[in-house]
C-alpha cells in the first residue's frame, strides 16, 4: 500500500467525521427501543446546519412518532423499507420549498438528509435514506400521498423519509469502488493514479 493511501486510511479512522462517513450503514430493521428527545434534537440540528445554496435553508422536518402515521407512510415506501419505517421509533420526513430555492432545492434537501444520517450514526443510532421525490411531481404519486397524510402545503416537495432507531444489527459495508475507478484529473479521459 502506498504511503499516501496509508495516511488517508489512518485519517479516516482517527477523524470522527471521516469515520462516521466511512462506517455509517443503511439500517432497515430497528429495535423498539425509544430514542431520547435529546438525540432527535441533535439529529435535527445536524440537518439544520447542512449547506444550502446561498444559505437559503429551504428544508422543513416533520418528526413522525405516531405508529398509525408511520404505518401509513410505510405504505408509500418501496417494499424493502416498509417494515423499518414501521419499526423505527421515529421517522423524519425531509421536505423543501422550491419557492425558497428554485434551482437547488433537491441538493439542499439531500444535504440535510445526509447530515442527519451521519448524526444518527454518531449517536449510536441507525437510519436509512428512503427517497420518495419525483422530478415531475406527478398527480397520485407517493410523494403526493405522503403530503396529504401529513397535511403539508402543496408547495412543499418531499425529498426523503428517514427512519431512525437502534439497529437490530449492523451489516458490514459492501465493497466500495477504488478511487482509481472514480477519479480523473483535469479531463475525463485522464484517470487518477
Amino acid at each position: 500500500m502506498k504511503s499516501k493511501d496509508r495516511r488517508i486510511r489512518s485519517e479516516m479512522t482517527t477523524n470522527q467525521v471521516l469515520e462516521a462517513i466511512r462506517h455509517r450503514r443503511s439500517i432497515i430493521r430497528f429495535e423498539k427501543t425509544p430514542i431520547e428527545d435529546e438525540k432527535i434534537q441533535a439529529i435535527l440540528e445536524a440537518g439544520r446546519w447542512a449547506p444550502s445554496c446561498l444559505n437559503g435553508q429551504p428544508w422543513r422536518f416533520i418528526v413522525v412518532t405516531d405508529p398509525t402515521i408511520k404505518e401509513t407512510l410505510a405504505e408509500f415506501a418501496p417494499s424493502l423499507y416498509k417494515v423499518g419505517i414501521q419499526e423505527a421509533p421515529a421517522c423524519i420526513v425531509v421536505s423543501v420549498d422550491p419557492k425558497e430555492e428554485p434551482f437547488h432545492f433537491i441538493e439542499d434537501g439531500a444535504a440535510a438528509t445526509q447530515n442527519m444520517t451521519l448524526a444518527a450514526y454518531s449517536l449510536g443510532l441507525g437510519s436509512c435514506w428512503v427517497g420518495v421525490f419525483r422530478l415531475e411531481g406527478e398527480k397520485g404519486s407517493n410523494e403526493e400521498k405522503i403530503k396529504k397524510v401529513l397535511e403539508m402545503p402543496k408547495t412543499q416537495r418531499v425529498i426523503s423519509l428517514l427512519p431512525i432507531g437502534v439497529p437490530k444489527r449492523w451489516d458490514e459495508k459492501k465493497n466500495r469502488k477504488g478511487l482509481s475507478q472514480l477519479v480523473y484529473r483535469n479531463k475525463f479521459k485522464n484517470r487518477a493514479e
